[in-house]
């Protein structure tokens, strides 16, 4: 037998064995009758294979041995209503989905067939999460979601993707993908508050908080720590934790914008996650209190569209900003407003010069210009926190200072 054929029928059957696997797993846990399991999961699997052989010599024997089997489905389905009176078709799905992968494999799409199956995976396994989720999702959470679509698929295509304006420097598309990036990322966040947050204690919540504003949450937690005085170690890992948060998303909104500054920024941003994220764990640890407060602020949905417009000509401005002051002023000009623009946000500016970097602004200059922002940003925080708390201030400078010169290290690893 062809090493080849032997090979790729091997992935097949265990493709289909995986998905099985999960199924018959699935079943015994809830106390359910299945469809189908590892056993059959592997066969169909190997069915959808050797349909596909066969129909390499008789002309569409896949096609009629695919309706054969999509009526043994379709009648399997029927069956388990009349006996069980359960209408779910999950398992059913998941059977020609295994079918198909068989036929993949065979026709050489083996990474393709793999991937196919590690999703089929994941999505079966999420049955409990999902409905949890569909239970508790409002309408507005839904219109929030229905809204990111519109933003995604409808209106920026039909925006034009050239400069415009005065002195072309205002460039819609990209203006409106920017605004798009950060709601996605702002929905995330929102939606770890909302199902996790308050069950979770404080510290989840700044750390889903973090991926919205972490600005937001230390002005937060510092006015409720004001009010409250209570275990200080909880607001200081809180706050903390938001923070480093911010060092990943910069990373990530680099990345998405021209991943070859990553590259330049991953070794000073990556030490600051990790150096926030083990200061923060130490002083979890010390926590005395358990603390559930809620973020007001962050109470909110981040896809109103008045959320995204703001944000959209709040990036136009630092973008066209940006775009003038490095033709007219050179880095030195170009270096002032990312310092000042990480004041209140240092998301715009990160993306403004990821997208720049990629045609008329050096890496170089870029990389500095979002560690500028990232180090106003820190320091702007840690004022917040000394402006409600002097005893607060305090211990969180143990976090910002060693992070400031964790930042600095960007400029020495440029010269």
């Amino acid at each position: 037998m062809d090493m080849e054929i032997l090979k790729a029928f091997l992935i097949t059957a265990v493709l289909g064995f995986i998905i099985g696997l999960e199924r018959s797993v699935s079943f015994s846990l809830e106390n359910e009758e299945g469809f189908a399991g590892s056993r059959t999961f592997t066969l169909i699997a190997l069915f959808g294979f050797i349909s596909a052989y066969i129909n390499t010599v008789v002309n569409h024997f896949l096609i009629i041995s695919f309706a054969i089997f999509g009526l043994l489905v379709v009648i399997a389905y029927f069956l388990k209503v009349y006996h069980y009176s359960k209408q779910g078709t999950t398992t059913h799905i998941a059977s020609l989905i295994t079918y198909l992968t068989g036929v993949m494999v065979f026709y050489g799409n083996i990474h393709a067939a793999i991937f196919i199956t590690v999703i089929t995976v994941v999505v079966l396994n999420l049955k409990t999460r999902l409905q949890k989720l569909e239970t508790n999702l409002t309408r507005k959470e839904i219109s929030a979601g229905v809204l990111l679509l519109i933003m995604t698929f409808i209106m920026l295509p039909i925006l034009p993707n050239k400069a415009i304006g005065p002195f072309g420097l205002f460039n819609p598309y990209k203006t409106w993908l920017m605004a798009i990036i950060i709601a996605s990322l702002s929905f995330v966040g929102y939606l770890g508050i909302k199902f996790f947050g308050e069950r979770k204690g404080v510290l989840f919540t700044a750390a889903a908080g973090g991926f919205i504003s972490s600005t937001a949450v230390t002005a937060s937690l510092s006015a409720m720590f004001k009010q409250t005085k209570n275990d200080i170690n909880t607001y200081v890992s809180a706050i903390a934790i938001a923070n480093t948060l911010m060092f990943a998303r910069v990373l990530i909104e680099a990345y998405i914008t021209n991943y070859k500054i990553v590259s330049i920024l991953s070794i000073p941003f990556t030490l600051a996650f990790l150096y926030g994220i083990c200061f923060s764990y130490y002083f979890y640890k010390k926590t005395t209190n358990d603390i559930q407060p809620s973020l007001e602020k962050l109470e909110k949905n981040p896809l109103e569209l008045s959320e995204a417009i703001k944000f959209a000509i709040f990036f136009a401005v630092i973008y066209a900003l940006v775009e003038y002051t490095n033709k007219n002023f050179g880095n030195a000009g170009l270096y002032l407003i990312s310092f000042i623009s990480g004041f209140t946000d240092v998301d715009a500016i990160t993306l403004s010069l990821g997208e720049l970097s990629k045609n008329s602004l050096a890496l170089t200059s870029a990389a500095i210009g979002i560690t500028n922002a990232a180090l106003s940003n820190t320091l702007t925080k840690f004022f917040i926190v000394l402006f409600f708390s002097k005893d607060l201030a305090k211990k969180t400078l143990i976090f910002f200072i060693p992070e400031i010169l964790i930042l600095c290290t960007t400029y020495l690893l440029i010269m």
